[in-house]
């Protein structure tokens, strides 16, 4: 029975990577399109929209996403809440994937979202102001962020 769940576990470990393979691709598409934009796009904003004000919120907005994904990630991983172990069991039995996975690929995906959305904070600059340097910061955060939530097997309990 253990040899069959750490089976299932691996397979489904798959699946994790390839959500996450999937976002941090997705971020090397956005600097592409804005590379490939870039000599034709016109900013959306006129010069007495306050871009630096709006720049610096996403900054501050982007630590705060970050840390939040980090602490939700790490409190479903770490939780035994009675309540939400039996909504994994419950799901586990109806999909045969271990509780153990399911609670680790929402932890994952929960945490990726946040991460990714640093990213699309930097593809907002871009569009709005034409500034590449910032899409570049947001983009690299976003990754740097993805790389500190890599999928790991030795995470699931």
């Amino acid at each position: 029975m253990q040899t069959d769940n750490n089976d299932a576990v691996r397979k489904g470990f798959i699946r994790i990577w390839i959500i996450w393979g999937a976002m941090f691709f997705s971020l090397f598409i956005y600097v592409a399109l804005c590379n490939i934009l870039e000599p034709t796009w016109v900013a959306l904003i006129t010069l007495d929209f306050p871009i630096d004000t709006l720049r610096n919120v996403l900054y501050g907005t982007s630590i705060i996403m970050f840390l939040i994904g980090d602490y939700i990630r790490k409190y479903i991983i770490k939780s035994n809440s009675s309540a939400q172990f039996t909504r994994f069991n419950q799901l586990a039995a109806q999909t045969n994937i271990p509780a153990s996975l399911l609670k680790y690929q929402t932890a994952v995906i929960i945490s990726l979202a946040f991460s990714e959305s640093i990213g699309i904070f930097g593809l907002i600059i871009f569009l709005l102001s034409k500034d590449i340097g910032s899409l570049y910061i947001f983009v690299g955060s976003s990754a740097a962020a993805m790389l500190y939530h890599i999928p790991r097997i030795s995470d699931i309990h």
